[in-house]
């Protein structure tokens, strides 16, 4: 599998971009522009957050010039890689990069993608077997009861009603388990801080942290944009992807299809990265071609999850040297 990377960070109001993929290495300087470069990625977000389909063409023009000035400089590397690495830091935890559009179609649809928050070196065909889950589910988060469904995939799992469930039992499962799910509310804030609770308590990121599970899945609203856990699970933890909308998602609908088809093809190949890029596929050709669907109503839909790797970062693979 041919690798494409591309890391991105801000100084002052530049916009930085570094690009790797096999010999391959360039630094872009998009100078003076990142203000204006954050402000179309904001036009993206709040677009799909919102379902605004009166600013379709908002949608799409953000997207024609993002993608112009971040993808197109690269077109050659894109079209020889199998897979997209992307590496963002906090003040662009919110960009979509992978909705940007590479000869003419959303480059989530032509090629796999996942996301770092460090440097460092990830794994382009992971495997991962779950012979074991623990899942949680609060059913007016998850009203098709897809954690279920899921629960009876896995052999080895432990299903539980919100109403039934505390921190306690996560606490519980912290090195027995190879995936956590949990389908429950979730927010955060304009800090790209928040949670999701159970009951009446947050679950914690150091919470999270303590498992050793290979992923964790997060079926609520904004989590795959909370600084707050994916740093955590980045600096302190063994789990090796997580997997969140960035956006708020369906409650059932769009994220019961996302959970079993994600999960139903993790179980048939083991690579997560992979399966993520097939479930995707399938919900953007289904709200498109079978429900007719609106441009920005079948991105909320499908696109929404984002799928993170925690990695060694540069630095400690450094310090072991």
């Amino acid at each position: 599998m041919s690798t494409f990377l591309l890391e991105f960070w801000t100084e002052e109001n530049d916009f930085c971009i570094y690009a790797e993929a096999g010999g391959y290495e360039k630094e872009l300087t998009l100078a003076g522009q990142a203000e204006e470069i954050i402000s179309h990625f904001n036009t993206i977000y709040e677009v799909l957050e919102e379902k605004q389909e009166d600013k379709t063409k908002d949608l799409q023009h953000a997207i024609r010039i993002l993608s112009e000035r971040i993808i197109a400089p690269f077109t050659e590397q894109v079209r020889k890689c199998s897979l997209v690495r992307f590496v963002v830091y906090e003040d662009l935890i919110r960009s979509a990069f992978d909705l940007l559009s590479f000869e003419n179609a959303p480059l989530f649809l032509q090629r796999s993608v996942c996301y770092q928050v460090e440097e460092g070196a990830g794994e382009d065909a992971p495997y991962i077997e779950l012979g074991s889950a623990l899942l949680i589910a609060d059913l007016t988060a998850d009203p098709e009861e897809a954690c279920r469904q899921v629960a009876e995939l896995i052999p080895e799992s432990d299903y539980a009603k919100m109403q039934d469930a505390d921190l306690a039992l996560i606490r519980a499962a912290a090195d027995q388990v190879d995936a956590l799910v949990v389908s429950a509310h979730g927010e955060i804030d304009e800090d790209n801080s928040g949670g999701v609770y159970i009951n009446d308590e947050t679950i914690t990121p150091k919470l999270i942290g303590k498992l050793e599970a290979w992923i964790v899945y997060f079926d609520a609203c904004q989590q795959g944009a909370n600084i707050d856990y994916i740093q955590t699970f980045q600096d302190e933890s063994d789990i090796q992807f997580y997997l969140a909308p960035i956006i708020s998602n369906d409650a059932g609908d769009s994220s019961t299809l996302t959970m079993l088809w994600f999960f139903t093809a993790v179980l048939e190949h083991g690579n997560p990265i992979q399966a993520l890029y097939e479930t995707r596929k399938r919900l953007f050709e289904f709200y498109t071609t079978k429900k007719r669907l609106s441009l920005v109503t079948s991105l909320n839909k499908a696109f929404a999850f984002r799928l993170y790797e925690f990695v060694d970062s540069a630095d400690e693979e450094d310090d072991d040297e």
